[in-house]
């Protein structure tokens, strides 16, 4: 074998020795990663697994406030709720009623409709829209009733809806840009607070029939219920039982149904979202400025009759070209 060659390969192979030994070492001893090694991290780990009780982020069942003690986990009920933010406006207007849509807004309200209509069931009307008081929500919701969802007679409009600061954000990187001041902050805190409480809430759980019990029911055979059973006897003589004798009921329980769902569409803004999807999932409030929404983004979420809720996407801007996205 040539030199080389030899030298090469020896060096190659007391290589891998030496991670092996490595590796070994690792093992055993761990890993220092900063203060801390690879064992001792696993461990922590398993410690944090086992203290599920202490987490500060337990779920509150009755969050808003319409709890029943005699609800199950089953759900048979879910409000859909689609959060549109506005399009892109002109801000250089001196005051609220200036501040109208551009054309990319207007296009942006247009798409976001049109998609709107695409993944609402085929057959199905929004229960309602709703939109903020501010011109380009107004506008924005317009734009997605006029073009496509007609069938809407009203669009609802609301106060607490009207963009402003929830709260002073953690970490607060707004002040220096000139964000709003603590007086700000005070008023538009609660308003947009109770823009959450009147929005968001459990719908009510649809009816369902029971089936009585045996003590429930009444002793006298009716001469209508005779010939019922009549009939029945006749169908099974003349080849199997009928789909109701089929079908088992058992008594006391609910009989199946099918889940009612509820579309609602509501047009504001940035904060108002992002504050509103926090306090949804019961998340710190104050980390609503570390994520952005686009305009005439759509975010998704779902309230069931059970109290559980569901964000299913945030800002989705797939829709559009990369020209038609903006921030502002």
């Amino acid at each position: 074998m040539h030199r080389a060659f030899r030298t090469t390969l020896h060096t190659s192979l007391a290589a891998c020795a030496a991670l092996a030994a490595s590796a070994t070492l690792a093992s055993s001893e761990g890993v220092a990663i900063g203060n801390k090694n690879i064992p001792s991290i696993m461990k922590e780990n398993e410690d944090n697994g086992k203290n599920n009780s202490t987490r500060s982020t337990k779920w509150d069942q009755n969050w808003d406030r319409m709890h029943s003690s005699a609800q199950t986990t089953s759900t048979t009920s879910t409000r859909v709720i689609h959060l549109v933010r506005h399009g892109q406006f002109n801000q250089k207007g001196k005051d609220d009623t200036k501040h109208t849509l551009t054309d990319l807004g207007k296009k942006q309200a247009s798409l976001a409709g049109k998609r709107l209509r695409d993944i609402i069931p085929k057959g199905t009307t929004p229960k309602r829209i709703v939109s903020s008081t501010m011109t380009r929500a107004e506008e924005t919701a317009q734009i997605i009733r006029d073009e496509y969802f007609k069938e809407v007679e009203t669009i609802e409009k609301s106060d607490l809806l009207r963009e402003g600061g929830p709260t002073r954000p953690e970490p607060d990187t707004w002040t220096p840009y000139g964000g709003p001041s603590e007086a700000e902050y005070w008023k538009d805190g609660a308003r947009i607070e109770a823009g959450f409480r009147w929005l968001f809430h459990r719908p009510k759980p649809a009816k369902v029939k029971k089936v009585l019990n045996e003590e429930e029911k009444t002793t006298t055979t009716t001469t209508a219920e005779k010939n019922d059973e009549t009939k029945r006897n006749k169908t099974k003589n003349k080849g199997g039982d009928t789909a109701a004798a089929a079908a088992v009921a058992v008594p006391g329980s609910p009989l199946p149904s099918a889940q009612e769902e509820t579309h609602e569409i509501v047009i504001c803004h940035g904060n108002v979202i992002r504050y509103s999807i926090l306090r949804l999932l019961q998340l710190p409030p104050e980390a609503w400025l570390r994520f952005s929404l686009y305009n005439g983004s759509l975010t998704r979420v779902e309230i069931r009759s059970d109290g559980l809720c569901s964000v299913r996407y945030v800002s989705d801007a797939g829709f559009m070209k990369p020209e038609e996205i903006s921030f502002n």
